[in-house]
């Protein structure tokens, strides 16, 4: 067992000995969806809406909600809230494998607040030291796992054609525009007090860089610098030219001149070529890799994360992206204490139909194909420019994921929604499945008896 893992776990012992299912990211991360005043702790549970009648007085109530309130006490009473599931799936496959709540209240933004939130009342508010939020829907991308909640291209196609047969990518959220948005105003009356604790802060989207208030942000933390806060900046990379340049201005400023301690970009790619761009409708995989590695060129300082949300069509192709990482990892470590590029791998829950539980067995060794990979090009003192511990975790516990059994019924709903939902999806956006993924042929008539 490594050192970082011995540590991870004697962590994981001193959140259980406060209660087996305390996590401190129910206190101190969140994520704000604004353009429709809903917001989740962690990014893993579904998110609830903010009633308005609660920021009148409390703007930090956009955070520090009733409905979190309670799931904070129940997890101090040692009781697992639901909307966590993705943590007790990964809990439940045994004390080996570790879960989000473990990795995440170890983090350096969370960990040193150990003794003040365990000792709290669950009553009160508190300013969280990771925030992620999203001032905006506007996207110009139509991932296939995605919905009109978070891109306005869905909402279009949907709009144009009608719902998809099996009902995902609705709309379900009531969106409000970025001018006049009531969580928008309540966000920038807190935002005097909350920058003053935070570690992190992230913008997500849509696509961020298509919205004015996130290059305020950027400019807010120009003109009033925060030496000791993290930034992080969500993109699809697929902006233009002219939005690409002004954030690596801004990001160049922040860097240089210290404002801030660091900015990450974090990108989404979760297969490689014209895989990724199937799966990511509005893709173009040369464009992504320009401006990803200008900005490992440009900001020397920052740092890049691709998130893979993996899921069904990653499978094929995701050791060519893989060796693609790894490349860049060697090109622009330039420091062995300073890892330039992380690959983080989750798995996708929704839609159902997208799942990799839907593969036949016959897929795992693909699977274990990438974690031996990953496993051979670990971080090592010969090595700086591997994968880091947290990286192939995620990758196996992935693998034990896609292990573990669907009955029947789930089975064959989840291909059969498989075949329509991509039958419909190539008749609308002019794709072709077997043209993107000829070596999933096999599967493909299995879904679609």
């Amino acid at each position: 067992m490594s050192r970082i893992e011995t540590e991870k776990k004697n962590f994981r012992d001193k959140l259980n000995a406060v209660s087996p299912s305390f996590c401190l990211a129910k206190w101190l991360q969140v994520t704000m969806h604004l353009h429709s005043g809903h917001n989740h702790s962690c990014h893993h549970p579904g998110t609830h809406k903010t009633p308005l009648s609660e920021l009148k007085n409390n703007p930090s109530a956009l955070h520090n909600t009733c409905f979190k309130k309670v799931q904070r006490a129940d997890m101090k009473a040692g009781k697992r809230p639901s909307e966590c599931e993705y943590c007790w799936n990964i809990e439940d496959l045994g004390p080996s494998y570790l879960s989000d709540r473990t990795l995440k209240s170890s983090e350096f933004w969370a960990a040193p607040e150990f003794e003040r939130v365990s000792a709290m009342a669950n009553s009160e508010n508190i300013n969280p030291t990771y925030v992620e939020v999203s001032f905006s829907n506007v996207c110009n991308f139509r991932c296939s796992y995605c919905s009109g909640n978070f891109s306005t291209r869905w909402t279009d196609d949907i709009s144009r054609n009608g719902s998809y047969s099996t009902r995902n990518g609705e709309q379900t959220m009531d969106i409000l525009p970025e001018e006049n948005n009531p969580y928008i105003k309540a966000f920038w009356e807190w935002w005097p007090e909350l920058v003053k604790n935070l570690k992190v802060f992230r913008i997500t989207g849509g696509e961020p860089l298509l919205s004015p208030n996130t290059f305020r942000v950027l400019e807010e933390l120009s003109r009033n610098p925060q030496p000791d806060l993290e930034i992080g900046i969500n993109s699809n990379l697929g902006i233009s030219d002219a939005s690409f340049q002004k954030f690596l201005a801004l990001a160049k400023d922040l860097t240089e001149n210290k404002k801030i301690k660091m900015i990450r970009l974090f990108t989404s790619v979760e297969a490689w070529g014209e895989r990724a761009e199937y799966i990511r409708n509005g893709l173009q995989f040369m464009r992504f890799q320009r401006n990803l590695e200008t900005f490992l060129k440009e900001v020397p300082q920052g740092q890049a994360v691709i998130m893979a949300t993996f899921n069904s069509l990653s499978l094929t192709s995701f050791t060519d992206l893989l060796l693609y990482v790894k490349g860049l990892k060697e090109t622009y470590t330039l420091d062995p204490a300073k890892c330039p590029l992380f690959i983080d791998i989750s798995y996708l829950r929704h839609p159902d139909h997208q799942s990799i539980q839907l593969l036949p067995a016959s897929y795992q060794k693909k699977m274990n194909d990438i974690c031996d990979y990953m496993e051979l090009n670990k971080v090592t003192d010969k090595d700086p420019a591997g994968f880091y511990f947290f990286e192939v975790t995620k990758a196996q516990r992935i693998l034990e994921w896609m292990k573990q059994p669907l009955d029947d019924e789930k089975l064959n709903e989840g291909r059969r929604h498989f075949f329509k939902f991509f039958s419909e999806h190539d008749q609308r956006r002019q794709t072709n499945f077997l043209k993107s993924f000829p070596e999933m042929t096999d599967f493909w008539d299995l879904c679609q008896q």
